[in-house]
């Protein structure tokens, strides 16, 4: 198997990433061991215990017996084949009651499942399996008689008696004044968590944040916008950092995880799709069209990265779209089949990329996982491009670095681009009726992205220079670098340009 596709497939990660093993999940990232001990012993002293989840709009309840505590977590089994695991992947929201032998109290676990993956799943599988050999005749280990092992996430953990109150156990949820961004809270926003779901019901994760006062303070619904990228990282980076500058100019702005990654549903994790992840940008626009603090005439969208060309393909698909903001955009279907500046735009060499994919599929499949093709490489050889150093210097330092990301970590799915080899993403940019602005670095390995999409809208090819035709513009940031318009470490994000944008288009 040849290095080429698993080059393209990290691509905005850290394009040129070297292959890594997936990270397991490591005690310190757990709580309290005394904490994870006290829960796993409510749970045995329980006998069956009873999983909460949803089907739909209809509540499911399953009794339960099996879980181990491994790498300092609970972890509890579903058959890969039983409506629990669907009802899990398309809706991760879920509760634990178990009963204690006294009658007198009971214990009440509620959290987000997530599932164990490559190598843990594969532990996690065989631990529950030699504890109890019976289930050998069930779960067999080939596919679709799997063991699929969970944990609950941003959890919280309540000893209750029949006469409240209760002992809070555990409490990882985020409580009111906590904050995991990549960026500070600003004193001008107000900001809250929300969850909607795409077409395909995969469960949105996303922070919403308002300017103070909101629509109290001007005294009707405001213009809003939906947000996401980079390609690989997660709503408490770029994004969110680009939705908190949007509320403080008085947007209601939502930043959200696209489907696949970060707090967002959908598995195998870290997949990638054209259509799915445009699809998540027209969720967004339903979310956010019925809010009574929004006016539904009045929203954009900005993607950033990767998601610059999902954003500008969500504009040529869905006209409630009124503007569309794409910055240091990459149309990821471009690099996946050409490679960078056509470097591999032969059919010879995507034939060798789809072999790639297809033995690595097999390989897959076997193995009952999905290899990870690393995130930005770490430690940075000597040799590196200065843009990877620049994806280092922020995916992989306290600058930018989350725990959730896959850019931080161990990647995409070594298949997740796959179907990127044969699906131009900007196929009917040229018929896109709303404005459109495309923003990017002078000195970005990447402006040729924003280049080639503004002569698919207009017909007309420029390089290295801004430019205007209609409602289509193309500004170009001097001095700048493709990661300098992710943060504001650089000082290069234009963002009294972006507001005008908006001011000038959602009225």
């Amino acid at each position: 198997m040849t290095s080429t596709p698993s080059a393209l497939l990290a691509a905005t990660a850290a394009t040129l990433a070297l292959a890594q093993e997936p990270a397991s999940t490591s005690p310190k990232d757990a709580p309290p061991k005394n904490t994870i001990m006290n829960i796993d012993a409510l749970l045995t002293n329980s006998g069956t215990f009873h999983l909460a989840t949803t089907d739909g709009d209809q509540p499911k309840l399953r009794p339960l017996g099996a879980h181990h505590v491994v790498d300092g977590k609970v972890w509890l089994g579903v058959g890969e084949f039983k409506d629990v695991y669907r009802q899990l992947v398309a809706n991760p929201k879920c509760e634990l009651v178990a009963l204690q032998p006294d009658g007198a109290k009971w214990l009440r676990w509620t959290g987000r499942a997530a599932f164990a993956e490559g190598e843990q799943r594969e532990k996690l599988e065989e631990t529950f399996l030699e504890a109890s050999p019976g289930l050998r005749r069930i779960y067999d280990k080939t596919p679709g008689k799997r063991m699929m092992c969970f944990t609950l996430e941003n959890s919280r953990a309540e000893l209750v008696p029949l006469m409240p109150p209760g002992e809070i156990l555990l409490d990882e949820t985020a409580a009111p004044g906590e904050w995991d961004k990549t960026f500070p809270l600003s004193d001008k926003v107000e900001h809250s968590k929300a969850f909607f779901r795409n077409r395909y019901g995969i469960e949105l994760a996303a922070d919403l944040y308002k300017p103070k006062g909101g629509d109290d303070v001007v005294g009707r619904p405001l213009p809003a916008i939906a947000v996401s990228g980079p390609f690989g990282a997660v709503k408490e980076q770029s994004s969110g950092l680009y939705a908190q500058h949007l509320a403080e100019r008085g947007f209601v702005a939502l930043a959200f995880d696209p489907s696949f990654t970060g707090e967002s549903g959908g598995t195998p994790r870290r997949m990638a799709s054209p259509d799915i992840n445009t699809e998540d940008f027209l969720a967004a626009v339903d979310f956010l069209s019925v809010r009574e603090d929004v006016d539904p005439g009045k929203i954009g969208i900005l993607g950033i990265c990767g998601f610059g060309g999902m954003a500008v393909n969500a504009a040529a698909l869905d006209p409630r779209i009124k503007a569309t903001v794409a910055m240091t955009m990459y149309d990821m279907t471009k690099v996946t089949r050409e490679g960078y500046f056509g470097a591999t735009d032969t059919t010879a060499q995507r034939m060798e990329a789809r072999r790639a994919m297809a033995a690595q599929r097999t390989e897959d499949f076997r193995a009952g996982g999905n290899r990870r093709a690393g995130g930005v490489v770490d430690p940075l050889p000597e040799d590196a491009p200065w843009f990877v150093k620049d994806y280092h210097a922020y995916y992989k330092t306290p600058r930018g670095y989350h725990p959730r990301s896959g850019n931080s970590n161990d990647g995409w799915n070594a298949i997740g681009c796959q179907s990127f080899l044969n699906m131009p993403l900007l196929s009917y940019a040229h018929e896109i009726e709303t404005p459109v602005l495309l923003i990017h670095g002078e000195k970005a390995h990447s402006r040729y992205f924003s280049e080639y999409a503004f002569e698919k809208m207009t017909g007309i090819s420029v390089k290295g220079e801004s430019a205007k035709v209609g409602n289509k513009e193309l500004l170009i940031v001097p001095g700048a670098s493709h990661v300098d318009l992710y943060d504001d470490v650089a000082g290069a994000i234009p963002y009294d340009r972006i507001e005008g944008f908006f001011r000038d288009n959602l009225r």
